[in-house]
């Protein structure tokens, strides 16, 4: 019969008792060689943190010391030896406190002071760094227990972070941010209890030998104190862990709305941003109509976490943009739609996609040079606006099937004329054109009143 209890021994190749007790008072040192290496370590992380390099960040977690002091005050509270447990206290005191102040006076002394990415990444604990914790802890505690030194421990300072946050916090410090400081030394202070916690357990289960006795009352005291620090910790790091969460679903559904509800083929999104319950994106391309408008909003409101977020729409016409903006908008569109195409070419896309801005600009010239041209040809006329008019063809997919055109005028034209304005717009055109001549002073809202049917 299998023996369960053999394959998850870690009593089997654990080191001495005595040889474990000089190993974690070596380990714990804050003089002399750790000390260097603890200043190195704080600089290249600040450096790390300030140029926002998770490359750099990652040296400054392997070369860290902070766990040596971490292992020994776990060590110190399973053998009951307050001695030890004292000095290993104040020593890790001595870590904590020099590296805060190190870091402040370098974040005061950089010319960079624009917080990282990295930085915020370690102002908001949650739930699943005290798993980090607890299991990093566990790993550590077995790996510096082993006869012979494994690889655990390297491992361990990178998942479990020490120094970053202490960094951070230093940064805090220096800045004279509250939310930095605090929420970066809340992540430490995490990371830290529960190191020790998981540390303290895996040393009972290999029976280190206690200093001196200790009474059944106290014993309770120290695991009721142990078990209240534990939630007090925990507590505020669910509670991100939730924000996190909810804020994760609501980003992704919001991408997801963007990507598939508001992939038109007439306007392009260029960028969007959630605030204070609205969601405001930034559109390039043709207006979107009030139908457009109302249905994006149901569309948006059937999400679970936007049911209540109302879509405010910014419409920017196609010339805002200067031509390499264009050409950006352009080829990010067709990179994400080559992805959902299922394979179409490049020529296709392009057909599909860059068609609505070219007629808009096409448009836009047109109209300019009209403007320009008309006046010379026909005095009465003051302006000239138009656009593309969409219709179904025989395919029954819709295409632009007219160009229309409301023309200002100061006195009516006569029909004649209004015939040869008609003519001379559809020759510049391939489009049929509707034509609607209109008073400047008393224009009409039904119909064009700007010529002069009884020849006058």
């Amino acid at each position: 019969m299998f023996d369960w209890k053999k394959f998850f021994n870690i009593r089997i190749d654990s080191a001495p008792a005595d040889e474990l007790r000089d190993r974690i008072e070596s380990d714990s040192t804050v003089t002399g060689a750790n000390l260097v290496i603890l200043i190195a370590a704080i600089l290249i992380a600040c450096v790390g943190l300030n140029m926002d390099s998770t490359a750099v960040i990652i040296g400054a977690m392997l070369i860290s010391p902070l766990m040596g002091g971490l292992v020994a005050v776990s060590y110190g509270m399973a053998t009951y030896n307050l001695h030890f447990l004292k000095r290993s206290m104040v020593k890790l005191s001595f870590q904590i406190v020099f590296s805060l102040l190190t870091a402040a006076i370098y974040f005061a002394l950089t010319p960079i002071t624009i917080p990282t990415a990295e930085m915020a990444a370690r102002t908001s604990p949650t739930i699943w760094d005290v798993l980090i914790a607890l299991c990093g802890g566990i790993a550590g505690a077995v790996g510096n227990t082993r006869t012979v030194k494994t690889n655990v421990i390297p491992g361990v300072a990178i998942a479990t972070a020490l120094m970053p946050p202490l960094c951070t916090a230093g940064y805090g410090i220096a800045m004279r941010s509250v939310p930095y400081f605090t929420g970066a030394l809340y992540l430490f202070f995490i990371n830290a209890f529960f190191i020790t916690l998981s540390g303290y357990f895996i040393f009972k289960l290999l029976d280190v030998p206690m200093s001196e006795t200790i009474s059944p009352a106290h014993l309770r005291f120290q695991r009721h104190i142990l078990l209240l620090l534990g939630i007090v910790i925990t507590i505020p790091s669910i509670y991100m862990a939730g924000t996190t969460v909810r804020e994760s679903i609501r980003t992704s559904q919001i991408e997801s709305f963007i990507n598939q509800d508001m992939d038109l083929h007439a306007a392009n999104v260029i960028s969007y941003q959630l605030k204070d319950g609205t969601l405001f994106v930034d559109v390039l391309g043709a207006r979107l109509d009030e139908e457009t408008m109302e249905n994006l909003q149901k569309k948006l409101n059937d999400y679970g976490s936007l049911s209540k977020v109302r879509l405010e729409v910014v419409q920017s016409p196609a010339s805002s943009l200067n031509k390499e903006q264009v050409q950006d908008l352009i080829s990010s569109r067709l990179k994400q739609a080559t992805t959902q195409a299922g394979g179409k070419s490049y020529k296709e896309l392009a057909e599909e996609y860059y068609g609505s801005y070219n007629r808009e600009t096409s448009t836009i010239s047109l109209l300019k040079s009209l403007n320009k041209e008309a006046p010379a040809l026909f005095p009465a006329i003051k302006e000239i606006k138009g656009g593309t008019v969409y219709g179904k063809d025989k395919d029954d997919t819709w295409a632009p099937a007219a160009f229309e055109v409301t023309v200002t005028v100061t006195s009516q034209l006569s029909p004649s004329d209004a015939e040869k304005l008609k003519n001379w717009i559809a020759s510049q055109t391939e489009l049929p054109v509707s034509l609607t001549i209109q008073m400047e002073t008393s224009p009409s809202s039904y119909f064009g009143n700007g010529i002069n049917w009884n020849g006058n």
